[in-house]
């Protein structure tokens, strides 16, 4: 894995469902980046999904947390600008995928905050950062999304 990707972290914040958690931790690790985040985890996610990530972490020796939310996020990783990833119906801003691999290359560290509900974030949240979303007609889960962006990255190594 690139020494730059090491600054990557991937939170998957307000989330319900345990499939949703460890598919987005598979994914995460899968493509070879060590930072995953779970942060206002609740439900089933809470109860199995943090368990079966966390499990998932240690066994592929990679790195897990667990935060009430996302100002905690933000505190704990020293972060004044996070990418949130938003429901592309929130935001005509579209990620442009060039200039996120120039910031990670720079050795930037990159929060990318994906929400686990089908909601998107609340206004509130999307006030913390940068509000992107990918080029799709819905929102594709936080899976989906976390995949399209991480292996665009890896490919721009």
């Amino acid at each position: 894995m690139s020494d730059s990707f090491k600054n990557i972290y991937v939170v998957l914040h307000n989330v319900h469902s345990a499939s949703k958690t460890i598919e987005t931790a598979q994914v995460v690790y899968g493509l070879g980046f060590s930072n995953f985040v779970v942060s206002k985890a609740e439900g089933s996610a809470a109860q199995a999904g943090v368990p079966d990530a966390n499990r998932l972490a240690m066994k592929m020796k990679q790195n897990f947390m667990v935060l009430p939310d996302l100002k905690d996020v933000l505190e704990v990783l020293s972060i004044k600008n996070p990418l949130l990833i938003t429901s592309p119906v929130l935001t005509k801003d579209r990620l442009d995928l060039n200039q996120l691999s120039e910031r990670v290359k720079s050795g930037e560290r990159i929060v990318i905050m994906l929400s686990g509900s089908n909601s998107s974030f609340s206004r509130k949240e999307m006030d913390l950062g940068e509000c992107h979303s990918l080029d799709a007609i819905v929102d594709i889960g936080p899976a989906g999304t976390a995949a399209i962006i991480l292996y665009a990255l890896s490919m721009k190594k």
